[in-house]
């Protein structure tokens, strides 16, 4: 029996796959970053322009929009500069399927959806003021703790005396709200209800100061305690002059460790310039002199 030839085989009919990725690691990785910048550039605008976006209603949007950069900078990271790809595939009435970058950046945004709890996270805002009494108005510069259970946030009030808390969960009906700032007195952490519009308001008030200053002022040629040196300090704050052995002893409204001017004059003359350490157990040795 004869045996017939061969003819040629036939040509594989799968499509070739490409052979790297279509862009460099390097390119994946600046694209990843530019995603991440963007992300944390809408994160500082969610935290630090809470009360523009709480009045405008859009603080979960903003939230949400923080996952589309989020999602794009891990599928870069992951696919070009890992070299790793993903599937996912759900079975139901009509089949989905994702593949490469796009299974990554879904992860990350479906997840956001539904690992935040509802309502996404909570933007609180506390104004800190002064005192009507005091004439009102914002206290920058204080240091505002919140405590919610186990979790505490901290932050710094701005000029205009508010300070901006992301992370509370929507059910946060009732929080701990402590502050203080340099000059009045502290405000201890009290309970305090979570409005409808997410604003706390607290008052400070301006803490009285009377510390006690004394001193010795002495020449500065002979050494000597010098007799009738008109002393001025923290610019009309106090006043005194000084007694035949050279001392003086005055009420300052400022705390102990402050820093506060002292100009002395005699005959209209000035002969002291200077500055000194606000303390009530230490007397205090000026010379007067070329100022």
């Amino acid at each position: 029996m004869s045996t017939l030839p061969r003819g040629p085989e036939p040509a594989d009919s799968t499509p070739a796959q490409p052979s790297g990725q279509p862009l460099s690691a390097g390119s994946y990785l600046a694209v990843s970053g530019a995603g991440l910048v963007v992300a944390l550039g809408l994160l500082l605008f969610l935290v630090f322009g809470a009360d523009r976006i709480l009045a405008a209603g859009l603080d979960h949007r903003v939230f949400y929009v923080l996952l589309i950069p989020l999602g794009l900078s891990a599928a870069a990271f992951a696919f070009g500069a890992m070299n790793s790809s993903g599937t996912f595939t759900s079975q139901g009435k009509r089949q989905i399927g994702l593949s490469g970058p796009a299974m990554f950046a879904a992860l990350v945004v479906a997840g956001g959806f539904y690992l935040v709890p509802e309502g996404g996270l909570q933007v609180l805002a506390v104004r800190v003021d002064r005192t009507a009494e005091a004439g009102g108005g914002p206290v920058p510069g204080a240091r505002v703790t919140v405590d919610w259970g186990v979790q505490r946030l901290t932050q710094s009030t701005d000029e205009n005396g508010q300070a901006s808390f992301l992370g509370l969960p929507p059910g946060a009906a009732e929080v701990y709200v402590a502050a203080e700032a340099e000059g009045y007195a502290s405000e201890p952490s009290t309970l305090r209800s979570v409005s409808a519009s997410r604003v706390i308001r607290v008052e400070l008030e301006p803490r009285s100061y009377s510390t006690r200053l004394s001193g010795t002022v002495f020449d500065q040629g002979t050494g000597a305690p010098v007799q009738g040196i008109a002393l001025n300090f923290g610019s009309g704050a106090a006043a005194d002059t000084t007694d035949g052995s050279g001392n003086f002893s005055v009420e300052l409204p400022l705390p102990v460790g402050a820093r506060v001017s002292v100009v002395g004059t005699r005959d209209g003359a000035r002969g002291l310039n200077t500055e000194v350490v606000v303390t009530d157990e230490v007397a205090v040795r000026l010379t007067f002199g070329n100022p």
